[in-house]
């Protein structure tokens, strides 16, 4: 009785390992940097210092879509004073990146201060130290690796568990599945929540095709010029500028 126990033990988990597709729910907690005139501060009170999203990466084989879960509410902050209404709202944008790892392209239609783009070319390889410490999520042991040569500071925690060296954003490069990563020290959180393995329907990972087709160059050109222009330095995001609405009764 213990032999059978123990072969089925086993044949579970093989048959888990040997998952090549289903999906992972992530929660992007994104830090809230924001610049409001000294007469709005009151305002300031209201609105929350980070911002959830929620996320999905689908993934079949080499090949992934990370994307926006349906459900997700603009953050909508209103302050009266005086008869004045003056409201906030920041909206998430719309995003679907593709990524083949075998091909080593990818495809990502994302909207960038309210236009959409459609951006092709390849995957940016990405070069980690692996620290040597662990910790578990989702009960999977997963181990640290800090990016190099970038300007950003980036931690993801990885499993070998799920041998797809894919993860959210984009990220690639080890030796398994990221399940969480913190971008510039909280910045940016993403963490995975939940790992469904399932096969997935031919639609769940069609190429994204809305926007405005440019190359990764050309979108970097336009990206980092936008971003002067709003105050970010060195690609870390700066202080967002914010126009608020006032209203009078």
């Amino acid at each position: 009785m213990k032999n059978t126990i123990a072969i089925f033990i086993l044949l579970s988990c093989i048959d888990l390992f040997g998952q090549k597709s289903g999906q992972i729910d992530f929660i992007e907690a994104v830090k809230l940097q924001i610049d409001i005139p000294e007469q709005d501060k009151e305002m300031m009170k209201k609105i929350p210092q980070t911002h959830n999203i929620k996320k999905v990466l689908l993934f079949k084989g080499q090949e992934a879509i990370y994307k926006e879960k349906p459900g997700n509410e603009d953050l909508e902050v209103t302050n009266e004073n005086d008869g004045n209404e003056m409201k906030f709202v920041m909206k998430t944008p719309e995003s679907s990146l593709y990524t083949d790892l075998k091909s080593k392209s990818m495809i990502h239609s994302l909207e960038f201060f309210g236009k959409q783009f459609l951006v092709t070319g390849d995957i940016k390889k990405c070069l980690w130290k692996i620290t040597g410490e662990q910790k578990t999520l989702l009960d999977m042991v997963c181990q640290k690796a800090v990016l190099q040569d970038t300007a950003q500071n980036v931690v993801a925690w990885f499993t070998t568990q799920l041998p797809i060296g894919g993860g959210p954003n984009g990220y690639n490069g080890l030796p398994g599945m990221i399940l969480s990563l913190d971008i510039d020290e909280g910045s940016r959180v993403i963490t995975a929540e939940r790992i469904i393995y399932r096969d997935l329907l031919p639609e769940e990972l069609s190429k994204p095709d809305k926007g405005k087709p440019v190359g990764v160059e050309e979108f970097e050109k336009i990206k980092k010029e936008k971003m002067k222009e709003m105050g970010a330095v060195n690609g870390k995001g700066g202080v967002m500028k914010i126009m608020i609405r006032e209203e009078r009764h």
